[in-house]
């Protein structure tokens, strides 16, 4: 692609390596700056976040820029940065509508989809464990909790809403829309609390796929993309959270930007989603079709902190020469003297594996590795 893009948010690492793959010259700026990142671009690591990101895209550099998590929650600063160059995703207007609970569920509805009830009253829904309360601005399952008897009170001003809570498996669509259209580009399974990598409750951990759905989900996830595409005009790449069990697929957040699993569709191969964002950003193209390849699955598991720590610089220099800088088994790694916080995040591991339930066996093998060796130091 030979163009410069400039990628921000909590975590730009992902995106960024996305975007080299596919020949882009890289300007980046997170929370972490991890040395990974800084090894294939120039990065910063903002001290006020989300603010200090806007200084990076107003920079002297040329080219467009795009967003990952979480600012999608942030749509007046998507505005703002969004005068400085180019966009390639989504503008404001669409992300205070696509990411409105109550809006997002009407809208399915109307088009005979299923999805979990919602409301943002907390005195309409009983606390008995059926429904879940989580925050208008979320971000990766923190502050997702059960809706019972232990909750404390809640009301409209808290700026949470309420979901019906649906039992199932959890998966993560991604698509690239485009002309009020949508191509599903692939469907992995998440990791959600997984003890095994230091998360607790519903924050997201890491992701397996693609994965191979019966024809009626995979044909069901296609259609609720289409939807959101038609229904609020979203462009460029975007993921659909969804709860899968008999009953069908219960959608139960839009994140409307580049998500945690494309680099897994990517690995796996058969996806190149930062070419196919660009089309889509800026020629309003959409893939005629989407090919699939017979490759691995992969799999990412983030492995947080138990207890507060300092990462050694005998440590980064093992993961860094671990690494194959064509498939690399560990990312996000952390700077020599970084004090990682109990619940932070440590590092990414990465694995691929012939089956689902060995890539499943692998990342747990790679996260305990982890946790061995920084209890020696």
């Amino acid at each position: 692609m030979n163009r410069v893009l400039t990628i921000v948010g909590s975590s730009a690492r992902a995106a960024a390596f996305s975007a080299v793959r596919a020949g882009c010259h890289v300007r980046a700026a997170d929370l972490f700056a991890d040395v990974d990142l800084c090894r294939i671009c120039a990065d910063t690591r903002v001290g006020i976040y989300p603010a200090g990101l806007a200084a990076v895209v107003r920079g002297p550099q040329g080219g467009a820029w795009m967003y990952t998590g979480a600012l999608e929650n942030h749509p007046s600063l998507v505005d703002a940065m969004a005068r400085a160059r180019p966009l390639w995703g989504n503008p404001a207007d669409v992300l205070c509508r696509v990411r409105s609970p109550r809006l997002v569920a009407e809208t399915l509805r109307k088009h005979g989809l299923s999805c979990p009830r919602v409301t943002m009253d907390s005195q309409a829904v009983p606390r008995d464990g059926s429904w879940l309360s989580k925050p208008c601005r979320s971000a990766g399952g923190v502050r997702i909790a059960v809706w019972d008897h232990n909750s404390p009170a809640a009301s409209r001003s808290h700026g949470r809403y309420f979901q019906q809570f649906i039992e199932g498996t959890a998966y993560s669509a991604v698509y690239v829309a485009a002309r009020g259209h949508a191509r599903l580009l692939g469907v992995t399974r998440q990791l959600i609390g997984q003890s095994w990598t230091g998360a607790t409750g519903f924050r997201y951990c890491g992701s397996i796929g693609p994965i191979e759905l019966p024809a009626a989900a995979t044909d069901r996830f296609a259609a609720i993309g289409e939807v959101l595409a038609g229904e609020f005009k979203l462009v460029g790449l975007f993921g659909v959270d969804a709860i899968v069990n008999s009953a069908g697929v219960w959608p139960v957040e839009v994140n409307p930007r580049y998500t945690a699993s494309v680099e897994i569709l990517e690995r796996a191969g058969g996806v190149r989603a930062i070419e196919l964002h660009a089309a889509a950003c800026e020629e309003n193209e959409l893939p005629k079709r989407v090919e699939r390849t017979n490759g691995p699955v992969s799999g990412k598991a983030i492995v947080f902190a138990s207890s507060q720590l300092e990462i050694s610089a005998a440590w980064t220099d093992r993961a860094l020469a671990a690494n194959d800088d064509r498939r690399p088994m560990w990312a996000d790694i952390p700077a020599e003297g970084s004090m990682i916080e109990p619940g932070w995040p440590i590092v990414t591991v990465l694995v691929d594996a012939p089956d689902e339930a060995a890539v499943d066996h692998a990342l747990r093998e790679n996260a305990e590795k982890v946790r061995a060796q920084l209890r020696v130091g």
